[in-house]
């Protein structure tokens, strides 16, 4: 029986060089800022899209440009972790990261004043997390609303 429905996941499995050194900071610095969700080692997943899909590419490029080698499979997960813990880990880290904004949101809030720059600077870090944020626009799954947390760390950030 053939299986004809698209794979909901990308997986980048990335072989580095030992040296130079800085190129697996860079790659797990990458890794971290694009989204992507470790899976086991050094296997990371991003919901499969064009968009996610070009951001594997850029970084399997990166790669190799610097000696190392990786791979992209589209794949489903049919054992040991299903999609709904996938998309849990997704979830986890980006509640993570809204948490961490409004702590900052709130310190900030208590000083005297609040610098347009620091206010900026929420705003752009903000944004880089909602980029990220799959767990609204995964491919094939209904939307969902955004968790209390993620609703109470956005309404916390001064405008």
């Amino acid at each position: 029986m053939t299986n004809t429905q698209a794979s909901p996941w990308l997986l980048l499995i990335p072989q580095l060089p030992a040296k130079p050194a800085y190129l697996r900071v860079k790659v797990w610095r990458r890794l971290q800022a694009i989204g992507a969700a470790p899976l086991k080692n050094a296997v990371h997943a991003l919901p499969n899209r064009e968009d996610t899909r070009a951001l594997f590419e850029e970084l399997h490029r990166e790669i190799t440009e610097n000696g190392g080698e990786a791979l992209i499979l589209e794949a489903r997960l049919v054992g040991g972790m299903g999609d709904a813990e996938l998309r849990g880990v997704f979830d986890a880290a980006r509640d993570a990261d809204y948490e961490e904004l409004a702590r900052e949101a709130r310190a900030l809030c208590e000083g005297e004043y609040v610098a347009a720059a620091d206010v900026g600077r929420l705003r752009k870090r903000l944004n880089e997390v909602a980029a990220i944020d799959f767990s609204v626009r995964m491919v094939g799954r209904r939307h969902r609303p955004p968790s209390p947390r993620r609703t109470a760390a956005l309404t916390n950030i001064p405008m």
